[in-house]
């Protein structure tokens, strides 16, 4: 699905085609899964926060500029929703770590959150760049429109995370 279909999606919801939401909703909720979990570091969280995300996109859709990219603007929703979620809640949980063979438990388990501290450590939009390239594979140009920075800003917004990542976790290196 593409940006024009999008725009096709958006404009028939608009007219009352109610079922064209589920289409975005399927479209987009791992995506919104992705960056909420990757905040928040708790799958129940994250579950939570997608659902929320969601309503205040349902909501909010007749609104919408169909001249603009729809993910521009539910990332933007997305985030805001999640600075808010952390910002009302301070406790952090711990996700279960992912089997892998060959790899004792603890050693895993320690890994996982190192990396996962050192995320959090980054600053707002490096961490977002690291996530949208590493977790969601976009590239930098797709990034900066997301994020309504240039290519290059996403690029240095990248390197600057991965330098610190790197930094953080240079014992596990």
């Amino acid at each position: 699905m593409n940006d024009l279909e999008d725009q096709d999606l958006v404009r028939r919801f608009k007219h009352g085609e109610d079922d064209c939401f589920n289409r975005i909703y399927d479209k987009y909720k791992v995506p919104i899964y992705s960056i909420c979990y990757r905040y928040t570091r708790n799958g129940a969280d994250a579950s939570e926060l997608t659902q929320d995300v969601f309503i205040k996109i349902y909501r909010n859709l007749h609104r919408f500029n169909e001249r603009a990219k729809l993910f521009t603007w539910i990332y933007r929703i997305t985030v805001n929703a999640c600075i808010s979620f952390k910002r009302r809640e301070r406790n952090v949980h711990q996700a279960p770590p992912v089997v892998s063979h060959g790899v004792p438990l603890g050693e895993r388990i320690a890994l996982k959150k190192a990396i996962d501290d050192a995320l959090q450590r980054l600053p707002p939009r490096q961490r977002l760049t690291f996530i949208l390239r590493h977790n969601l594979g976009y590239s930098f140009g797709e990034i900066g429109s997301i994020m309504g920075i240039t290519a290059g800003a996403a690029k240095a917004n990248h390197h600057q995370a991965v330098k610190k990542m790197r930094k953080s976790l240079k014992d596990w290196l």
